[in-house]
This record gives C-alpha cells, sequence and structure tokens, in this order.
C-alpha cells in the first residue's frame, strides 16, 4: 500500500470509488424546522455481523436526550423521509475526555429502506490506523448544512469532500489532542477541484459534517491486471474543526467504537495485523 500523490488517472478512480461506494455510505441527519426540514450532522451506514448501525458523533446523538419528544429524520427518497429508530449509545463528552462518538443500533423496520438508497459498510472495511500518511491519503466526506437550496419548501442537499493529508505533530500539541484517540488532517484555504484540476477557494462552514467518516485511501498495483487501484478503510469519525494557528479537521479513531461495541454489544471480532 503506498502514500499517493495525484494523477488523472488517479484523480478519476478516486472520484468513481467517493461517488460510488463512500459516498453510498453516508447519510445525513435532518430535523423538523419551521417551515421544513434542516440539516442536522452525517454518519456512516454500517453492517456488523449481523446487526445494522448507524455510526456519528455523540453531540449529533444526544439530540435524542435533549428533545425527548422529536426525531431525526433520514432521507430514503426525493420526497420521502424516515424517523430514525434504535437503540442508542454514546460518549459522555466530558466524562470522556473529549472523546466525541456514538452508534445507534437500528430497529430492524429501517433496513429495507435504508438499504435502497445507501450501502452498509462490511466490517472488512474498517481499520484501526496508527501510522499516519502525509501525503493526501484521507478523505473526509459529510453533509455541510450549507449545502442547501433555499428558494423552496422542497429542498436538495449535496455531501462535500476533501481529500487531504496527515497533520503533524504540532496540531496536535497545540489543540492539546491525544495522537492515541485522535488523527488530524490538513486543511487550507485553498485547494485543487479534483473534477476540474483548478484552485478554488475552499468554503470553510463546516457545521453538519459532524458524524462523518474519516477515509484512508489505499493506492496499489493490482498483480493480477498489473493497473493502479484503489481501496478506501473508515478510520475515524469526524467531530470538529479549528480555524485558529492551524487550520484542521479533527477525527476520533474508529477503534474507540470497536471496542465499546466488544464491550456493550459482546461482540467479538478477528483482527488482522496490518502495516497502515
Amino acid at each position: 500500500m503506498n502514500e499517493n500523490k495525484y494523477t488523472e488517472e488517479t484523480d478519476r478512480m478516486v472520484s468513481d470509488l467517493i461517488t460510488n461506494r463512500i459516498l453510498r455510505h453516508t447519510l445525513q441527519f435532518f430535523v423538523r424546522g419551521e417551515k421544513r426540514l434542516k440539516p442536522f450532522g452525517s454518519g456512516v451506514f454500517a453492517k456488523i455481523h449481523n446487526d445494522y448501525f448507524i455510526l456519528t458523533a455523540s453531540h449529533i446523538a444526544d439530540f435524542f436526550e435533549k428533545n425527548p419528544d422529536e426525531d431525526l429524520q433520514i432521507r430514503v427518497g426525493e420526497k420521502l423521509f424516515i424517523n430514525v429508530l434504535g437503540d442508542i449509545k454514546y460518549t459522555d463528552i466530558e466524562k470522556s475526555e473529549g472523546v466525541d462518538m456514538a452508534y445507534i443500533k437500528l430497529d430492524k423496520q429501517l433496513i429495507e429502506p435504508l438499504a435502497k438508497p445507501y450501502i452498509p459498510l462490511e466490517i472488512d472495511k474498517v481499520r484501526s490506523h496508527h501510522n499516519l500518511f502525509y501525503a493526501m491519503n484521507y478523505c473526509v466526506l459529510g453533509y455541510p448544512e450549507k449545502n442547501i437550496t433555499k428558494e423552496k419548501e422542497t429542498f436538495n442537499t449535496g455531501a462535500s469532500y476533501f481529500l487531504t493529508s496527515a497533520s503533524k505533530d504540532n496540531r496536535y500539541q497545540n489543540y492539546k489532542y491525544d495522537k492515541k484517540d485522535y488523527i488530524i488532517v490538513d486543511m487550507a484555504g485553498k485547494g485543487i477541484d479534483i473534477e476540474t484540476n483548478e484552485e478554488t477557494k475552499v468554503d470553510t462552514r463546516f457545521y453538519g459534517i459532524s458524524g462523518c467518516g474519516l477515509w484512508l485511501l489505499l493506492f496499489y498495483k493490482n498483480p493480477i491486471t498489473g493497473k493502479d487501484e484503489v481501496d478506501y478503510r473508515l478510520v475515524g469519525i469526524m467531530t470538529e474543526f479549528k480555524k485558529s494557528k492551524y487550520f484542521c479537521l479533527i477525527a476520533n479513531k474508529i477503534i474507540l467504537l470497536i471496542e465499546a461495541l466488544k464491550v456493550i454489544e459482546k461482540y467479538k471480532f478477528r483482527e488482522i495485523e496490518v502495516q497502515y
């Protein structure tokens, strides 16, 4: 597996991977507004053993405790939404040294409507990740609140994704994050649009991507075809961003959720030793 330097061919591969896989693992939450539903964060649709989950941030999931008479909803069609139903577990941020992770073990009646527009992430696409890549091997994909049409009662929303690299240690030290539990990735005021290959200004209104995935992109040469290919793993759940001294996005490592599933759900996992 290699750190990546983008070419026209890798741009195409990554764009296809994001459109056909990562985007379809990612969903958006909505809450009831005064006139219509409004965005309320992101999540990752996953299948673990024979159960289905939404993996997200705890400050998204605690909506249910703060608003017991209201629902979070997910879009499953152009004008069709379903209420989130299930068993919700999440960290108390103040008591967990800032760890901001949650899962919703979904009620079985949600599986069929969700499985039509979305693809559940399987456990073999989840990885503990400690040896960080300081090249553009990371993808953040979620639903910023700004990505919504304004003019009509019916509305559309859209995802945004960012390709970036791991941050250096000074980001962890400055913002006081432990590398054992967090992965920080760099952002910049400008970047290259992968579709046009032109430099463009990055919209820094990230509100709404909390709860989405941090994905590790793995580039390799297929030993059978000899062609370059790209694979992916979920390595974190995005929780927040910083724009003061350093501009960066922050994720909790997915291994923290896996460890919670071992304790709470009594799941057992077969761990595979990897070099990345």
